[in-house]
């Protein structure tokens, strides 16, 4: 432990009037940390299936997120060159999470020009995959990682994700056991409708803090 680190933790300990916890105070505090116990949950929290996928599109779509229903992953640059001509940004670039399914799509038959890169400001449109859908709130989970790094869903005005049906999850509870199946990443964000503030003078505005649109690309 870093020198930093055990002076921070002094001081609380200090504040607290106690010292280190002992031996048997650690083990239980293990314990507590390594199980996964649920509390109390909402009904909606517990639904599966095709309610579970009900909940989620209802949720979302009372939020501002928009969903395009497709029935493979390999219509998806039809449907993107559809958006983007649709947006104004025909000959604006696709920046592409670098996904190996998402990259090896055919995106020069839909005349899309794509760039594998981390998003930066100015950036107009963006696609990544996303990890899971929490029926609970319409929320989407992504997971950073080199390939997917996390400016991709906050710097452009459009955020695209793609989301299978499969993996839409009941509440959050679970969407945080499939977080730590592959183990805890740098950075998890839970996503639910486009970024709005409504701070100054109760206008509601969007993009204040990120994308202007979420869209969902539910396969």
């Amino acid at each position: 432990m870093s020198s930093a680190r055990q002076a921070i933790l002094g001081r609380i300990r200090s504040g607290l009037k106690r010292g280190p916890l002992n031996e048997q105070q650690q083990t239980h505090l293990l314990q507590q940390l390594s199980s996964r116990k649920r509390t109390i949950q909402p009904a909606r929290a517990k639904v599966t299936g095709s309610a579970a996928l009900g909940d989620f599109k209802t949720m979302a779509l009372e939020v501002g997120t928009e969903i395009i229903d497709l029935t493979s992953v390999e219509q998806l640059p039809q449907a993107m060159s559809k958006l983007m001509g649709d947006s104004n940004l025909a000959q604006q670039p696709l920046v592409l999470a670098n996904e190996s399914e998402l990259v090896a799509l055919n995106w020069n038959a839909a005349n899309i020009t794509t760039e594998i890169r981390v998003s930066t400001k100015g950036d107009a449109i963006s696609l990544t995959n996303s990890l899971c859908g929490v029926a609970e709130t319409g929320t989407l989970v992504l997971r950073s990682s080199p390939h997917s790094p996390t400016t991709l869903n906050l710097f452009p005005d459009i955020h695209c994700a793609v989301l299978y049906k499969d993996n839409i999850v009941p509440g959050y509870e679970d969407a945080w056991d499939w977080v730590r199946n592959d183990g805890i990443p740098r950075t998890v964000n839970f996503i639910t409708g486009p970024s709005r503030s409504a701070d100054l003078e109760q206008t509601l505005r969007m993009g204040a803090h990120g994308p202007k649109r979420l869209i969902i690309f539910l396969v």
